[in-house]
């Protein structure tokens, strides 16, 4: 296995395509089931080994712990956001599926866009589109954090795996307000809240304050919000 520089598009792709095979075959993770950094390790190499094709050798194993690669660090990411109250990547599968559930959101509540090709991610490429990679990725961390739950045995695993970039997204406080000024567009702005309610079930108080203030800081309309959240939800 050779190092390979971070992706943030192609880890956002892995995390969330293998979110929903996970749902697809029924499977879920809970933090409380996760007692110990060790043992949430474990559960990522084995992830990563069977999406990635690897040969499960020592060798490929001690590989993956340091981090070679971009594939460690989507393991540790959804753990991460998998694990949360058992919560599922369900209903996204990719950049694409994303940038398309918020669009016809936008749609579905009166919106146009004539140059929608040209906004929506998973079809926009270059520096724009690593942009948007990234804005996503915080807003999903962020939104993650939201109901301080994170344990330090999932923050360690991902740290132990990450790249400069990655560390320095984690170490970002939750913040709804930084989160919204990521965005770039108006297309931007739902996709950043589409992903964070993926996260952010809004089912308890700490959560549902976040969402709210998220959606109020990217000034989408309390309708167009309320149904990107539905729309999420429900697939």
């Amino acid at each position: 296995m050779n190092a390979q520089p971070l992706n943030i598009q192609d880890l956002l792709n892995q995390v969330l395509s293998a979110g929903k095979d996970m749902a697809a075959k029924g499977k879920s993770q809970s933090a409380g089931a996760i007692e110990k950094g060790k043992e949430l390790g474990l559960k990522g190499e084995d992830l990563l080994i069977e999406k990635l094709g690897l040969e499960d050798t020592p060798k490929v194993r001690e590989a993956l712990r340091k981090g070679l690669g971009t594939g460690a660090a989507a393991g540790g990411i959804l753990l991460l956001l998998s694990s949360k109250s058992g919560r599922k990547l369900a209903a996204l599968g990719g950049l694409g599926s994303l940038g398309m559930l918020a669009y016809k959101a936008y749609q579905k509540n009166g919106g146009t866009m004539s140059n929608w090709r040209d906004e929506v991610v998973g079809m926009i490429s270059g520096p724009k589109a690593d942009a948007r990679s990234k804005a996503i990725l915080r807003a999903m961390i962020s939104a993650a954090k939201a109901d301080g739950t994170i344990s330090t045995d999932e923050i360690a695993l991902i740290k132990d795996h990450d790249s400069d970039e990655l560390g320095d997204m984690l170490d970002q406080p939750c913040d709804p307000i930084a989160i919204a000024r990521l965005a770039d567009s108006g297309q931007a702005e739902r996709e950043i809240y589409a992903a964070s309610c993926r996260i952010a079930n809004g089912l308890n108080e700490k959560e549902r304050d976040y969402l709210d203030n998220l959606a109020m800081a990217l000034r989408l309309d309390p309708e167009l919000a309320a149904r990107i959240e539905t729309d999420v939800r429900t697939g």
